[in-house]
């Protein structure tokens, strides 16, 4: 039986590193889109400074007109990049879920070897016990049976 939870044992812990390298890598996706967010936002910002400086500085507003649609078209990008990062989250949750029930799968696999190992223990300590109280019972009666 011991041999049957220590595969078993086994196997939970294999799920459960795969439990945790696809948490891993989920949270590595959301981070990279809310990284890419935040990087759109940071160009946003310098289309929209640069629209304004060329609105002070230029009497062309055709440059102009170009900034500001590329910083919408940014903020667009940018929303849409905040939005999946947004969808990403319960993805995450649910992974990270995941890995806590199967530690605590692996974690009660353990807790029955151990449980088993102390019932071995118990068992081979009554045989042990049991061979000596024989021995003794043995050698008293045939030291009755001599004298």
């Amino acid at each position: 039986m011991k041999r049957n939870l220590t595969r078993l044992l086994n196997v939970r812990a294999l799920l459960e590193e795969v439990s945790r390298l696809e948490l891993e890598k989920k949270n590595a996706e959301m981070r990279l889109l809310e990284s890419a967010a935040g990087q759109q936002r940071r160009l946003v910002g310098t289309a929209r400074a640069n629209a304004i400086r060329i609105l002070t500085e230029d009497t062309d507003r055709g440059a102009w007109l170009l900034e500001i649609a590329d910083a919408a078209i940014l903020a667009r990008k940018e929303s849409g990049l905040r939005s999946l990062a947004a969808l990403s989250k319960p993805v995450v949750e649910k992974a990270r879920n995941e890995l806590l029930e199967r530690r605590l799968e692996r974690r009660q696999v353990e807790a029955l070897i151990l449980a088993a190992e102390r019932i071995e223990k118990q068992e081979e300590s009554r045989r042990e016990q049991n061979r000596a109280d024989e021995w003794y019972q043995q050698r008293s009666s045939s030291r009755r049976t001599q004298g």
